[in-house]
């Protein structure tokens, strides 16, 4: 079946609409990172415990973590040994019953453990094994000679069977051989890192390292409140400071005014005694009396809101 090639316009909504989403994921993040840097202006304190715990939690995270994969490795490494261990008993077996098959082989054959046919075949047998994989069987100049003297007589049938079911034996023995060297390696590896471990104290030096950060957190900390307090301090201290210069600029004002009005007070005491004077004086000429009257009771009624000024100005004092 052939498919065919179409293009689909999703037009401008479709597109708009995406747009706008990806805007409101955009406000939304800028929005939390905004949010993030105000709480750390702030509260500066807070933001350094919180910077503190951050270093605190990747230190302490880090080391429990190379801890975990040492554990890890560790296991792993157990696992394979038990594997290996497997195969070296499974080979094992093996050639157990291959040597069990070459036994019964000599007895069908009927060949005495002491007979020279069975001396001859343990030597041609040594030189087989000094050949497999990791032996330590070593074969002497002399032994060597007298390999060549059986060779060259010819080999019986149950000689030439009998090794020739040993040789099946070398992919076990092989088996064997590197499973063991693989079994070493790994327990030098344990080994070592056990050691190693010991030596390095991870979690421990993780915990030191730690209570530095909270001790350096912690001193700065309490600087930055003692900046504070301090900044607290002064703030009142010019507050204060600044009610005493308006508490003083108010009583001198007060006491201008109070001044002002003894002084406008004498004026009129002044004025007074000359109305008085004046009075007399028209009362002597024959002046008319009722206006005479008349004036000093203006100058009365002018006393009066004198008195009720310098009472405005008592209240003030007081305040």
């Amino acid at each position: 079946m052939k498919v065919q090639n179409k293009t689909f316009y999703m037009g401008d909504d479709v597109h708009n609409a995406r747009q706008n989403e990806k805007g409101k994921a955009n406000n939304h993040q800028r929005k939390t990172i905004d949010a993030t840097s105000l709480r750390k202006n702030l509260d500066p304190i807070a933001a350094k415990r919180e910077e503190a715990k951050k270093k605190a939690m990747k230190i302490v995270g880090g080391a429990f973590t190379n801890e975990q994969k040492l554990d890890g490795d560790l296991i792993a490494r157990r696992e394979k040994i038990k594997f290996l261990q497997h195969d070296i008993g499974e080979a094992n077996k093996s050639i157990n019953e291959i040597e069990a098959n070459r036994a019964a082989l000599r007895d069908k054959y009927g060949v005495a453990s002491d007979s020279q046919e069975e001396q001859d075949l343990k030597l041609l047998e040594k030189e087989v094994r000094a050949k497999m994989p990791g032996s330590d069987t070593t074969l002497s100049y002399d032994e060597m000679k007298k390999i060549d003297a059986i060779k060259s007589k010819g080999l019986s049938e149950y000689q030439q069977q009998s090794l020739d079911m040993l040789e099946h034996e070398t992919p076990y023995v092989t088996t064997v051989y590197e499973a063991n060297r693989e079994i070493k390696v790994e327990n030098q590896i344990i080994s070592s890192t056990k050691i190693e471990r010991l030596k390095s104290h991870a979690m421990e030096d993780a915990q030191k390292q730690v209570e530095d950060i909270m001790n350096e957190a912690s001193k700065e900390i309490a600087g930055m409140l003692v900046d504070e307090a301090k900044d607290n301090i002064d703030e009142k201290a010019e507050e204060e400071k600044e009610k005493a210069e308006a508490s003083k600029e108010k009583r001198e004002e007060v006491k201008e005014r109070i001044d002002a009005l003894k002084e406008k007070k004498e004026e009129n005491e002044e004025l007074t005694e000359d109305i008085l004077n004046g009075v007399a004086d028209a009362e002597s000429v024959s002046t008319d009396v009722n206006a005479a009257q008349q004036e000093i009771k203006n100058m009365m009624n002018k006393m009066k809101l004198i008195e009720e000024d310098i009472k405005g100005a008592a209240v003030d004092k007081n305040v």
